[in-house]
């Protein structure tokens, strides 16, 4: 084996800088923040120097066509700082709280990685009396580039604080007293297209985030401001008061009346103790207003309170603060199923116990390991079924309720209209105004809602304009469906009489209706077995009743049609019963 001798007087025997700290620093621009988890790390330096309010402004601008957002200032009312701590406040691992148990911010990174993420220039001005003037220091990432490049240079460094005014495009930002200004320009990495479609889009989506990880501060009575708007927190456990969630909720109040208030059943709320430390679980059932019936996690106004982006999804709160709400890998039993986003769930804890659930610099990829992650994943097996059974025995009274007010077939009715919008419209001529009032009139009477005038009439005006209308009536004879139309609506009869109604859609329906765990196997069995072979049994009826027409190809159009509704319907229609 050969031997590498070096020469104590040549270049490569010299002691070398460990880091290059411009290459460096263009490397830690990929710390993997987002805008809002970024924003964040300030406003927790807001937040630790007794800041009342914050104010976030993101600034956009139009270049070689295109819009981005090119500056960011975060403003702050708090104690500002001296001279010594602004000097430092720049450099990377300084922080007066470094690794302190009793704070938000213990490394002494996160404010610094979080601008250089989005921007290549930071400037800071803060001062500790409305009496002392600004004092500013600043860090450009180009310049460290170039001082660094030059032959001889020393270390990249951050120059003393010095008095410097502030720019006046500023001025509404700027407290009357102490606090602090910090402003990320020649931001390169929020142009349009890039994160979001548009501004207004990133701007929700701001908005949103921090509404939700600073929710207890905002509850508390902190005022936090992006682009003017105060933000109303947001409580994925659906237990606060005067929320964003409340506020959707309560769009429309009558005048005069007191909004109501919103809030979620608590399933559990309970500690875990680990090594003399306690970890706080909650777990929360949205309120009826929130999951109001089966099949409407998706909808508009479940997309305007935030509830698809829940579930499975774990709020971790460290110091009040969350840093993650995320989905944990194999920690929900049976995995995150579509009624979780109905169901919150809350892991509180304070940093002594920051191992135990990976935090880290950027506080991101949180996640409880070890003996807490199994205590953890026991009570969350305890209790979200518990939940889930809950839900569905919610939802199984509302359908109840659903159907003893508008017919058994309420739900499906009101699915069918949305599917209806992009399907074939009926060719059936047209009736008479008068006759088709006549007809609708001898519907309510076959399905009972003519015990009075005005029942008959709310029933008329609730399905008048369904595209589709399916009831369940008695008639004589062995005729299943009796299908009628009126204008552009059909009217579907199902005759209550037939045998696979009784034998096959009844039972069916009751089982449906039921509460998890309340049929036996057998009976779920024997019932699917039964439904097959009605379903097999009916499609051998149609063709067999295709085969007696005297010309049976002129009903190749309504089996095609008939076969291309059903599997459009069953694409567009789920869940709803």
């Amino acid at each position: 084996m050969s031997t590498l001798h070096l020469n104590n007087n040549s270049a490569t025997a010299q002691r070398l800088p460990m880091i290059q700290t411009g290459q460096a620093l263009m490397s830690l621009r990929d710390s993997g923040y987002s805008l809002p988890t970024a924003l964040a790390e300030v406003v927790d330096n807001s937040i630790e120097a007794r800041a009342n309010r914050i104010q976030i402004r993101l600034e956009e601008t139009v270049e070689h066509g295109k819009k981005h957002v090119h500056r960011i200032a975060i403003s702050d009312d708090g104690e500002g700082m001296d001279v010594e701590t602004l000097h430092h406040y720049l450099v990377i691992g300084y922080s007066t709280r470094w690794m302190r148990r009793d704070t938000i911010g213990k490394y002494g990174v996160g404010a610094k990685l979080a601008a250089l993420n989005f921007g290549r220039r930071i400037d800071v001005w803060s001062r500790q009396s409305a009496d002392n003037p600004w004092r500013h220091v600043h860090f450009d990432l180009d310049e460290a580039l170039r001082e660094e490049q030059q032959e001889g240079a020393g270390a990249v460094g951050i120059d003393a604080p010095q008095i410097a005014e502030i720019p006046d495009d500023f001025g509404a930002l700027l407290p009357k007293g102490t606090g602090t200004l910090v402003v990320w320009s020649r931001v390169d990495r929020l142009e349009q297209g890039r994160v979001t479609a548009t501004f207004d889009e990133l701007l929700v989506d701001v908005q949103k985030e921090l509404s939700r990880i600073f929710r207890e501060y905002i509850d508390g009575g902190i005022k936090l401001d992006v682009n003017n708007k105060a933000l109303l927190p947001h409580d994925p456990l659906f237990l606060m008061k005067g929320t964003w969630a409340e506020e959707v909720l309560n769009k429309d109040p009558r005048e005069g009346d007191e909004a109501p208030f919103y809030q979620a059943q608590t399933i559990a709320d309970e500690p875990i103790k680990i090594r003399g430390s306690t970890v706080r679980l909650r777990i929360t059932l949205y309120p009826e207003a929130v999951t109001r019936s089966r099949g409407k996690g998706g909808d508009k106004l479940a997309n305007k309170l935030r509830i698809p982006e829940n579930q499975g999804a774990l709020s971790f709160m460290r110091m009040k603060r969350e840093i993650a709400y995320t989905n944990v890998p194999r920690i929900l039993p049976s995995g995150a199923q579509d009624p979780d986003r109905f169901i919150g769930i809350e892991v509180a804890f304070n940093p002594e116990l920051d191992d135990f659930f990976g935090v880290r610099n950027v506080k991101r990829g949180v996640e409880p390991h070890g003996e807490l992650r199994d205590k953890i994943r026991e009570r969350l097996a305890r209790h979200i079924p518990q939940a889930r059974k809950m839900l569905q025995e919610r939802w199984g009274i509302e359908i109840v309720k659903r159907k003893a007010e508008a017919g058994e077939h309420a739900p499906i009715n009101e699915a069918l209209k949305e599917a209806d919008k992009t399907m074939p419209k009926s060719r059936a001529p047209q009736i008479p105004e008068n006759e088709a009032q006549q007809e609708l009139a001898r519907l309510a009477k076959d399905t009972g809602h003519d015990s009075s005038e005005e029942v008959k009439q709310q029933y008329i005006e609730r399905i008048r304009d369904l595209p589709i209308v399916l009831e369940s009536v008695d008639i004589p004879g062995k005729q299943f469906i009796d299908v009628q139309t009126i204008n552009n609506q059909v009217i579907i009869r199902l005759n209550t009489r037939h045998r696979f109604y009784r034998e096959i859609w009844k039972p069916l329906s009751e089982i449906g209706e039921s509460e998890a765990g309340s049929v036996s196997g057998d009976d779920a069995v024997r019932s699917a077995r039964r439904a097959v072979e009605g379903l097999a049994l009916m499609v051998a009826a149609y063709g067999k009743a295709i085969s007696l027409m005297d010309e049976p190809h002129q009903y190749d159009d309504l089996t095609g049609f008939w076969g291309q509704f059903v599997d459009t319907l069953m694409g567009k229609v789920r869940d709803i019963t």
